[in-house]
């Protein structure tokens, strides 16, 4: 195992129904707040009022950003940042989905350091300061309730790209798995693809031996593919949506990474689809990840094996260890084509001129389980 430190110093606040414990819970924190999320299902499920009136009970003042798009565009980030330092907050809260709570974060970098956001993606520097950020996550994905990351994506070149600042780990994240009960069903098979990839990225990637996590990544897998299988037969189940949410917080919560290290590729190639094409991040590792797969079925045959076994899987042939996945891909209708993408002519080339644009080392490669050229990611994107 490669030695590390783990530091999560986020508070999780963890139930059913236990939403309006938020104002309790920012009280710790701030005393005036602004709420980052869209002006969709947060307002028409009732949810923003919710939060807006467990706040005011407990004296906050409270302003609302409610102009959260999929896939952040980097304007709208600075817009919630310049409006936080101009009303002179004290925290930001994120309600909604991975986009609202990485907003929150990007707008909590921006209102301290000043500048765009882009100055802080991970292609440009580092960043240390940040508001303190609070997140409730309203579905079960990307993890950023408890992270320290985010994405957002350029306006003008359309670059999706990620930023790290540990300043910005929310001090509180209330997982309530009841407001995912609002979310359609489309959202939710989203959301397994996208905790699975957390599962397995490094899993995939990294050079070091780490056994416990090895299997902590397949065990994240399993319980996620059970859990999303349970809520579509019978969505109003609490257990199921319960063990969804906590996986998609465990998956990426630097605990699953601990103590092995490699990049994440599959999210290397799946941003440029949703930068380029507004692909769901979902959709766009629902079919980035079995072609990435496919084309290290030799190099990682013993963990392709082992990921088929999670799903039922008895053999030796990597080959069909990776069709057990794809037919679970399948079952959730999430084997997807070019075609099921609505993209009737994929840019090849420029797709792949954003993962080198963004990903690439000193020695002009993007690293995966090995190297990989221009021609290798060309070749996932063109696998049928």
């Amino acid at each position: 195992m490669r030695s590390f430190t783990l530091h999560i110093p986020t508070r999780f606040v963890f139930g059913w129904g236990n939403l309006d414990r938020i104002g309790r819970e920012t009280k710790r924190i701030a005393q005036k707040v602004l709420i980052v999320c869209s002006s969709g299902s947060a307002v028409k499920t009732g949810t923003l009022n919710q939060v807006i009136r467990s706040l005011s009970e407990e004296g906050i003042e409270v302003d609302v950003f409610d102009q959260v798009t999929p896939n952040p565009r980097v304007s709208m980030v600075n817009r919630a940042g310049e409006l936080a330092r101009d009303l002179k907050v004290q925290a930001i809260l994120g309600l909604g989905g991975g986009s609202a709570m990485d907003t929150a974060k990007g707008a909590a970098i921006v209102a301290v350091n000043g500048g765009s956001i882009w100055d802080y993606v991970h292609i440009h520097k580092t960043v240390n300061n940040a508001l303190p950020v609070i997140t409730i996550p309203t579905l079960s994905a990307t993890g950023s309730e408890g992270n320290a990351y985010g994405v957002v994506t350029h306006d003008e070149t359309r670059q999706k790209a990620g930023f790290v600042c540990y300043a910005a780990r929310p001090k509180v994240a209330l997982i309530d798995p009841e407001l995912t009960l609002s979310v359609p069903e489309d959202y939710l098979k989203d959301g397994a693809v996208d905790i699975i990839s957390h599962a397995l990225e490094a899993y995939f990637t990294t050079r070091d031996e780490a056994p416990l996590n090895d299997g902590l990544s397949l065990l994240l897998v399993r319980t996620t593919a059970e859990a999303i299988q349970h809520i579509l037969s019978d969505p109003a189940a609490h257990l199921p949506r319960e063990t969804f949410a906590w996986t998609a917080t465990l998956a990426l919560s630097d605990l699953n990474d601990a103590g092995r290290e490699g990049p994440y590729a599959m999210h290397a190639l799946a941003h440029p689809l949703s930068g380029l094409y507004d692909i769901s991040h979902g959709r766009a590792l629902a079919f980035i990840m079995p072609r990435y797969l496919k084309i290290f079925e030799d190099v990682c045959r013993d963990k392709i094996l082992k990921l088929g076994e999670t799903f039922g899987f008895k053999g030796t042939d990597p080959h069909k260890a990776l069709n057990t996945f794809t037919g679970f891909l399948k079952r959730i209708d999430r084997d997807l084509s070019w075609k099921d993408l609505n993209i009737q002519n994929p840019d090849i080339d420029l797709l792949t001129d954003h993962v080198f644009a963004l990903n690439q080392n000193r020695k002009g490669f993007v690293q995966g389980p090995h190297p990989m050229t221009r021609d290798d990611v060309k070749t996932i994107y063109s696998l049928s």
